[in-house]
């Protein structure tokens, strides 16, 4: 293998090393190639550990856009504020949770680190950002300096906030208005890389056209780089620091440049709920299952709800579920969807089945019992058996 041809293997294997991101559990990436059929794709147990795993990017022009929603990753009350959420918007396990629980008259300094929010300087959780962690932060310092009895309101009103359809929809105008140069500078990258490159290198040798192509590939990563920065800056006008380490990346690693449209629509939609997302942006028939899916699992959390049995901590996690389900199901009213119909129970599969889990649907042929997936909920009687 020559040289050159060793090059563009590293350059491949950098490539969809980019291609790659992570995606905590509590967060649903949502997905296109050419930008009209969206699909939710949620963290991969193959390629992971128990707090996450890898998705991959469309890795072929027009290479697509990756957006993600995150579930907060707080239980909120008037009296104090939790790092554990029962429920889990994924399928299967939850995301591992310190379980610490703050009271407001507590709180003290709260900073972050990376993603790691710390309150009083102990590590309260880790999100899964930095931006959505200074997200988080904000919340919390603007919460701890109220009342309780205006803390109520505020916190009914934030949960309901990351349910704001046309929120949704004004980001992604903007994003497809300030992103879209972004993302024909990377597939013009990405077709220079791949056939003009190869091309005259094939036709006149490297030698003779190596500056040539260094200077084009400069121009390009350059130009993606000033225009990602711009963009960015309209976006994300506080997130200084995320800006400059990605314009110097941008700037100097094509590979890196070739998804700079990623880096500017990842956190776009970060502080919304998924399911106010995937109303959005989901066709129907996709909406209607992972609605069902979210829904249920507000209704129904897998058990332990919590991680300790103190009476502040099960009545913060309680109030706090109540007030995002009582947010969700307004949203889902809002659009025209019936909450009770669409988490009603199952058909049978079969004769044999009479009794089914209230949150992941799976059915059983007795009438009593615990879903084990499920940490031990108890079942509930198919339709049929209702009056049995």
């Amino acid at each position: 293998m020559s040289d050159v041809q060793l090059l563009f293997v590293v350059l491949a294997a950098l490539y969809l090393w980019e291609c790659a991101c992570w995606l905590r559990r509590g967060s649903v990436a949502f997905v296109t190639w050419l930008g009209r059929d969206w699909r939710a794709v949620h963290p991969g147990a193959l390629a992971g550990n128990p707090n996450g795993g890898f998705i991959l990017a469309a890795p072929l022009p027009p290479l697509g856009t990756l957006l993600i929603a995150n579930l907060l990753p707080l239980s909120l009350a008037p009296d104090g504020v939790l790092a554990f959420v029962a429920t889990n918007v994924n399928p299967g396990w939850r995301p591992a949770q310190s379980g610490c629980f703050v009271r407001w008259d507590n709180l003290g300094t709260v900073r972050v680190r990376g993603k790691k929010l710390l309150i009083n300087d102990e590590l309260f959780l880790v999100a899964g950002t930095s931006s959505f962690a200074r997200h988080l932060e904000a919340e919390l310092l603007r919460l701890g300096k109220l009342k309780p009895a205006q803390r109520e309101s505020a916190i009914a009103e934030m949960l309901r906030g990351t349910f704001d359809g046309p929120g949704i929809d004004s980001q992604l105008r903007e994003y497809r208005t300030r992103g879209s140069a972004v993302c024909r500078l990377a597939n013009a990258l990405f077709l220079y890389l791949l056939i003009i490159v190869p091309g005259l290198i094939w036709y006149f040798g490297f030698g003779p056209v190596s500056l040539a192509l260094l200077f084009g590939l400069l121009v390009l990563t350059i130009a993606t780089a000033t225009f990602f920065c711009r963009a960015h800056r309209a976006l994300y006008p506080n997130a200084s620091d995320e800006r400059f380490t990605h314009t110097l990346t941008i700037a100097l690693a094509p590979s890196s440049a070739l998804r700079a449209h990623d880096a500017l629509s990842r956190p776009l939609l970060e502080n919304f709920h998924p399911l106010a997302v995937a109303k959005q942006i989901l066709p129907d028939k996709e909406f209607r299952p992972f609605a069902r899916r979210v829904l249920l699992d507000l209704r129904h959390p897998a058990q332990p709800w919590t991680t300790s049995e103190q009476p502040e901590v099960v009545a913060t996690e309680a109030y706090s579920r109540y007030i995002l389900l009582t947010a969700a199901e307004g949203f889902l009213k809002q659009h025209g969807l019936a909450p009770d119909q669409l988490g009603q129970a199952p058909a049978p599969a079969d004769a044999a089945c009479r009794s089914y889990c209230p949150r992941c649907d799976a059915q059983f042929t007795t009438l009593s019992g615990k879903c084990a997936d499920c940490g031990g909920l108890a079942v509930v009687a198919l339709r049929r058996d209702a009056g049995s």
